[in-house]
């Protein structure tokens, strides 16, 4: 990135994880208020507390302040990839055809319609695999309660997950090359080590705490550009399953 000029792009994944992280506090705090008046309402009415209902008021805030951040954190945890991987999108579609091009890869002229037909295709995609991912996890931490083979369930949520993100890093190739969808979902799981090992820097980064969700836009974009890479310069994986 560094040797073609595209350090530039980091700018995008700042933007947007600053938009992501105000847009849910300010959710948070529409949704804080508006639970609380309600319920501070409700109190307010109440005779039987006298002069308690100021304090309970109170604190019933703050326990819905902390109980809205707590689920807040956990749904970037759980859905953050997902939605980042879809504002994302029109970013990574431009840096994947960036990167091919900068290889010499034959790259199709820039449209309007093909613009948006990609964004279009990469938030679907990501919507699809996410909800995907989000079946077979939960399938896979029920799995964690039958005895002797429950210890497998960490490792196939984990495994599941960088397979799904690593599937929509190598779809912007994929796409420009012309595969269906059927031939796309064929080639993936045909070189499903491949995709695992593409998604596992994601997957791994998504697991910090906090920081993980937050700052994940950074790490998607690198693993568009190796994802894009990997798939230009391997001469051993033909892009038509048929061939």
């Amino acid at each position: 990135m560094r040797k073609h000029g595209l350090t530039w792009l980091f700018w995008f994944p700042i933007v947007i994880t600053l938009l992501v992280f105000y847009g849910g506090m300010e959710i948070t705090f529409f949704v804080t208020d508006w639970v609380s008046s309600g319920v501070q309402s409700w109190i307010e009415s109440s005779d039987w507390l006298g002069d308690g209902t100021g304090v309970l008021s109170s604190i019933v805030y703050w326990i819905i302040w902390l109980v809205l951040r707590i689920a807040l954190y956990f749904l970037i945890a759980f859905v953050g990839g997902s939605l980042i991987l879809i504002l994302m999108s029109p970013l990574l579609t431009y840096a994947s055809e960036l990167v091919a091009s900068k290889m010499g890869a034959d790259v199709p002229p820039f449209s309007i319609d093909r613009f948006f037909h990609d964004l279009a295709r990469a938030a679907w995609l990501a919507i699809k695999n996410g909800c995907i991912q989000f079946v077979l996890t939960i399938a896979c931490f029920l799995i964690g309660f039958i005895p002797v083979v429950g210890f497998i369930s960490p490792i196939l949520m984990f495994a599941i997950g960088a397979y799904f993100f690593g599937y929509n890093f190598m779809d912007y190739t994929l796409e420009r090359k012309g595969l269906t969808v059927k031939e796309r979902n064929q080639f993936v799981w045909k070189n499903k080590f491949t995709t695992i090992g593409l998604g596992t820097p994601f997957a791994l980064w998504m697991l910090i705490p906090f920081i993980g969700p937050v700052t994940s836009g950074f790490v998607a974009f690198i693993a568009t550009v190796a994802s894009t890479i990997n798939l230009e310069t391997d001469t051993n994986k033909p892009l038509r399953t048929g061939l």
